[in-house]
């Protein structure tokens, strides 16, 4: 019986061993899919950093061309601003093309009746 005993030992202990085994597969298995997905997650948010990146470089593009474009109607305002005060006081007008240097007008009158520049 002492054999018997024996192999019934040795039966145990490899049911036992083999029970330990596919625990540990088991364990090592869970641990392979949550790495897995971990590494998938990490993926994930590397290719989302990127396109955020990417999207604040086309951002800072807009904002610098938007930047550019109001410089730019800036100058514009001001000369037109600068024009419109020009033209608004009437007084600060450059006649000097219609007189002559004798102050005699330099314009005459048509058989029409319309307005013309002296070209003599």
């Amino acid at each position: 019986m002492a054999a018997g005993g024996a192999a019934d030992a040795q039966a145990r202990f490899g049911h036992s061993v083999k029970g330990l085994l596919t625990e540990k597969v088991t364990s090592c298995g869970t641990d392979v899919i949550a790495l897995t997905k971990q590494v998938l997650k990490g993926s994930r948010s590397a290719e989302l950093l990127g396109q955020a990146a990417r999207n604040m470089v086309m951002q800072e593009d807009a904002i610098l061309h938007s930047e550019d474009s109001l410089r730019k109607m800036a100058i514009i305002t001001t000369h037109l601003q600068y024009h419109s005060s020009k033209l608004s006081r009437p007084w600060s007008w450059n006649f000097p093309a219609l007189f002559s240097s004798t102050g005699k007008k330099q314009f005459r009158r048509t058989s029409s009746g319309r307005q013309t520049f002296r070209t003599s």
